[in-house]
């Protein structure tokens, strides 16, 4: 009995080791699968490869009407698989479908079933631009202030209007050797025979500035196309080599009628302008596209949201009992209103109730001076004049489908004597901690946002201007360009608006420039013809010399200053300076600002990749 208990044991044994790899480090594999198949000059595209427990199948897609009578595919299987017929055999696809055998290491086999379909090339065809094009930008973004928006541009580029009627039609021709779809297409101007431009007149940067290197990369007339599928991105290529990939996305995807081929323009290296705001959301926008709708076919209705009515909360989302102090007094386009007096003032609310069938929290309020005993409460200026003590109503109404919006709300200050001080816009700000108040009008007579208080929950200002003069925005009545002695206020200096410091509203130096801060300019022997300005100019460099700028520094001759308009209620225009050497200094713009209790000069130039730089000088 024992014997034969040894013969099986023996017998099992064998059996298993019969069943290793030669090499004992070796474990066998029963994966059987197709990993891809390809083959050249025919297919589109990957194989799109299904395998379940239960099913294996692939499909590969051709142009209709090839010739599948006898390809080559190269096919990739599992580690230590084989697949009959073999990878580079040829095989017979003309039916449509084929059955490909996969052994495993192990002896497993299974079958792969090939379905072979004409692919469906939905760019094939004519399109036509179907609405104008569009653009996203977003300034600032990142930051507080930062905005953002979506307008077609043509509002700021009307050349751009005459792409709305172009026409684009695709031809496929065949099929590259990474199964990339390629063919031949045109885009024609429509009815009106233009093409679209990308001039922007009267640009910070020059009279013209063409835009077309950043939005215009549509090409012209016949074009060669190469559809990467891997990615949706078409690249169109000129007889002359010029390249342009614009990523495809499909707008209608239930039947392919509509798509946009959209880009970004990186026109940011152009840099922050301030004197044009249309300008600067060119410079800074994120994605432009044009909407093209196949011949025959219609843009789908856009579906407006339904705008809801504000609705009067249950309880008040904000208590202003207590005191109010002011972090910042603003405006637009930036920095500090200059009201240096004002900003230890106090805000103070008490008594407050919330009626909850109007929606007005209501109270008693005082505006009171802080601890340097001076209410100047705008200085005499254009800004808003705060009553000092009465009544306040503040209105809130909310979006039923964001609780936490401040769009409907608004504030009214009723003075005992019966004076009211409305803010028609949104308060702004948490509620808890802090709110805005925003007023229409930095200066008499503007329609913009242009004014701000922000208020802190006990919080006690201090003065940021160093007992510098508040500002004046009137230009100084003895005249817009005063002869006299200039001097560096701050050298020179690059644009980075008035959002970048607190310390310095903005005004960054400019490189190495120190040598031009003891520059001395005199503007002498002025002659006015109108807005025509002419005279003498006299540069004294000191003893250290000045900073180099190249072309635009500042040399001694004779000028000409032209005003061309306003802009902030100050004037601006240009300056040109022959030299004494013979040279001609050329200035794009120039802002004459009485700012901060004395004139404010800027001096403007373009460096390239840089961006604005300036010369600030002022007469005091």
């Amino acid at each position: 009995m024992k014997n034969i208990k040894n013969f099986f044991l023996i017998a099992c044994l064998m059996g298993m080791l019969g069943c290793q790899p030669e090499n004992p480090n070796e474990i066998l594999t029963s994966e059987r699968a197709i990993i891809s198949y390809f083959i050249d000059g025919l297919q589109i595209g990957p194989a799109e490869i299904n395998r379940t427990p239960n099913e294996s199948d692939f499909t590969i897609f051709v142009i209709d009407g090839m010739d599948l009578t006898s390809v080559t595919p190269i096919i990739e299987v599992s580690y230590g698989a084989t697949i009959h017929p073999a990878s580079g055999e040829a095989v017979d696809l003309s039916s449509g479908s084929f059955t490909y055998q996969v052994t495993s290491e192990t002896g497993a086999v299974r079958d792969w079933v090939l379905t072979v379909e004409s692919f469906d090339n939905k760019l094939q065809g004519k399109w036509k631009v179907g609405k104008p094009m569009e653009f996203h930008y977003f300034i600032g973004e990142g930051e507080s202030w930062g905005w953002e928006g979506v307008k077609d541009v043509e509002w700021t580029l009307p050349g751009a209007g005459a792409a709305t009627d172009n026409e684009l039609e695709f031809m496929t021709a065949g099929v590259d050797e990474v199964g990339n779809l390629y063919g031949t297409g045109t885009y024609s101007a429509g009815t009106d025979g233009q093409f679209e431009t990308f001039v922007l007149e009267g640009a910070c940067l020059g009279s013209d500035l063409d835009y077309a290197p950043y939005y215009g990369r549509m090409p012209k007339g016949e074009f060669e196309w190469v559809l990467d599928l891997t990615n949706n991105t078409i690249v169109l290529t000129k007889e002359d080599a010029t390249e342009t990939t614009l990523p495809i996305e499909w707008v209608d995807t239930e039947d392919y009628s509509v798509f946009q081929l959209a880009f970004a323009p990186e026109a940011f290296e152009l840099g922050w302008q301030d004197c044009n705001y249309n300008e600067l959301e060119l410079n800074y926008g994120k994605k432009v596209w044009y909407t093209m709708v196949r011949e025959g076919a219609e843009l789908p209705d856009e579906e407006e949201e339904e705008d809801k009515d504000p609705v009067i909360p249950e309880y008040s989302p904000i208590s202003l009992n207590g005191d109010w102090g002011i972090e910042n007094i603003g405006f637009w386009p930036g920095g500090d209103a200059g009201i240096c007096d004002d900003y230890d003032n106090i805000l103070r609310f008490s008594n407050e109730s919330f009626d909850t069938s109007t929606g007005i929290l209501s109270g008693d309020f005082q505006y009171l001076a802080g601890a340097d005993g001076i209410l100047t409460n705008g200085n005499g200026t254009d800004w808003v004049v705060f009553l000092e003590s009465g009544t306040f109503e503040l209105k809130i109404l909310q979006n039923p489908d964001n609780t936490d919006s401040r769009e409907f709300w608004t504030m009214k200050f009723i003075a005992t004597d019966g004076t009211e001080l409305e803010v028609p816009n949104a308060v702004e700000g948490s509620g808890a901690d802090n709110f805005t108040l925003k007023f229409n009008g930095g200066f008499a007579g503007s329609d913009q946002e242009a004014h701000w208080y922000k208020f802190v929950r006990n919080f006690v200002g201090t003065k940021p201007c160093d007992g510098e003069t508040p500002v004046d925005p009137t230009p100084d009545p003895d005249g817009i360009f005063p002869e006299g002695r200039w001097t560096a206020r701050e050298g020179v200096l690059l644009n980075t608006y008035y959002w970048n410091s607190d310390d310095d509203q903005g005004h960054q130096r400019y490189s190495d420039s120190q040598a031009a801060d003891n520059d001395v300019i005199t503007f002498s022997e002025v002659e006015q013809n109108d807005q025509v300005y002419t005279g003498k100019i006299t540069v004294d460099y000191g003893a250290d010399g000045t900073f180099d700028v190249g072309e635009y520094t500042i040399k001694s001759g004779t000028f000409t200053y032209t005003v061309t308009g306003e802009e902030w209620g100050a004037p601006v225009g240009n300056m040109v300076i022959n030299t004494e050497d013979g040279g001609t200094i050329t200035y794009s713009k120039t802002n004459l600002w009485n700012s901060k209790g004395d004139f404010d000069f800027q001096i403007k130039f373009n460096v390239d990749g840089i961006g604005e730089v300036y010369y600030r000088i002022t007469d005091k």
